[in-house]
């Protein structure tokens, strides 16, 4: 009788406490997005989150104490991984001739993104709850910051001036962000991308080389 080949199992190695740790952490943060985007701050609790991300409500104030604290957390940590995809596409477009498009597009993904509304949604109540504000407002504003520094700096690398890029970039963002609100209530959004095409080729037009 033939002997039955001897097969080695793989053992999946066992998670360190600390990665036990990072993905509660990032599961509780993606709860609490996921409750602000489809239901907002009115109806924000932190029992509500600890439920979704499947924890215990005790498991949850090891890490975040306060329904602010909560929130802001999970504002850095939606605008962080935005950051990263800016950084990543302006990488990878780096050695292109032209990556105004690239910019547009990655804004475009930004602003388009439910996330968006629901971090625009803590900014008005922030207005409102100055305790949040002083916590919050400084993260929106480092992040955009720091995105608008990678595709500056991206832009320019390509030759174009400075100024007219920083001019670019700025009023990119002012058309996007009047978008994204428009699309609350507007249902012809198509109208946004041929806008936006529109925009391209007049950036493309106008944006000088050094």
């Amino acid at each position: 009788m033939a002997k039955r080949p001897v097969t080695k199992t793989t053992r999946v190695p066992r998670r360190t406490q600390e990665q036990r740790r990072h993905d509660t952490r990032n599961a509780v943060l993606n709860a609490a997005m996921k409750i602000l985007v489809e239901d907002g701050y009115e109806k924000f609790t932190t029992t509500r989150v600890a439920k979704a991300a499947g924890v215990s409500r005790g498991a949850q104030e090891n890490y975040f104490r306060t329904k602010n604290e909560l929130i802001v957390a999970a504002t850095r940590h939606t605008l962080s991984r935005a950051e990263d995809e800016a950084r990543l596409l302006a990488a990878r477009n780096a050695g292109s001739a032209d990556p105004v498009q690239a910019f547009i597009e990655n804004s475009k993904s930004f602003y388009f993104n439910p996330n968006y509304l629901a971090l625009m949604e803590m900014v008005a109540v922030s207005r409102r709850n100055p305790a949040l504000s002083k916590v919050n407002t400084p993260v929106v504003r480092k992040f955009r910051s720091a995105v608008d520094a990678i595709w500056i700096d991206a832009l320019c690398a390509t030759g174009y001036e400075r100024q007219g890029v920083k001019s670019f970039v700025k009023i990119t963002h002012y058309l996007l962000r009047g978008m994204a609100f428009a699309s609350v209530f507007q249902s012809r959004k198509s109208e946004f991308s041929e806008l936006l095409d529109t925009w391209l080729h007049m950036g493309r037009r106008e944006l000088k080389r050094i």
